[in-house]
């Protein structure tokens, strides 16, 4: 029997268990992000949500598909298990943005930079702004006699205090985090879930 013959059994093998640890990890992501999500911490204005980090985890391991998928179904099936008012679409959207954003910077990467980057990103533009225009729609009534903007400019400060509090815990964090991950040793064993070509790996 040539080498290959005993090559090829031995792969499948390899990418079966690797994509059985794959699926798991996401399983278990995708629940602490949910878990993560209910235990949101109010003090009076300023809400603390700690469910970025399954999220940065994900967006670390598999990149921007890691981070859509953890944050996109997280959110989904947090509406399902606890709703709270209906469900918007929109903010899952914006969710998944944010995951995707995350993995576009982290994928196996610690780095300062793109780690403070995709912070400022998700926080300045996508939760300060687009979030901020989602509320605003949710809140508007055409016929208060206010104009549209008059309701996203009122949400706009509010929401600012809560926005640098939680930049600064995601750029203190998100590199301890991320360092353990390494030291866990689980990113080589993990399929990809898009495949690509192979790239180097960032450290």
């Amino acid at each position: 029997m040539s080498k290959n013959n005993i090559a090829a059994p031995v792969r499948r093998g390899l990418n079966v268990r690797s994509a059985t640890i794959t699926l798991t990890t996401l399983a278990v992501l995708i629940a602490a992000e949910v878990v993560l999500n209910l235990l949101e911490i109010h003090t009076g204005t300023i809400k603390i949500n700690l469910a970025f980090i399954p999220v940065v985890v994900a967006a670390y391991l598999y990149g921007s598909a890691g981070g859509i998928v953890i944050y996109g179904l997280g959110d989904i099936i947090g509406c399902i298990v606890h709703p709270v008012g209906a469900w918007y679409p929109p903010i899952t959207l914006t969710y998944a943005l944010i995951g995707g954003i995350f993995g576009l910077f982290l994928h196996r990467s610690r780095k300062i930079v793109p780690t403070v980057s995709a912070v400022v990103i998700n926080q300045g533009i996508v939760s300060m702004l687009i979030t901020s225009l989602w509320i605003a729609l949710l809140m508007y009534k055409p016929d208060s006699g206010q104009f549209f903007a008059y309701y996203f400019t009122a949400i706009i400060p509010m929401r600012v205090v809560p926005m640098l509090i939680m930049a600064g815990i995601q750029i203190i964090t998100i590199p301890l985090i991320l360092k353990a991950i390494d030291r866990i040793g689980i990113t080589d064993r993990l399929s990809p879930l898009i495949k690509t070509q192979n790239s180097p790996v960032k450290n």
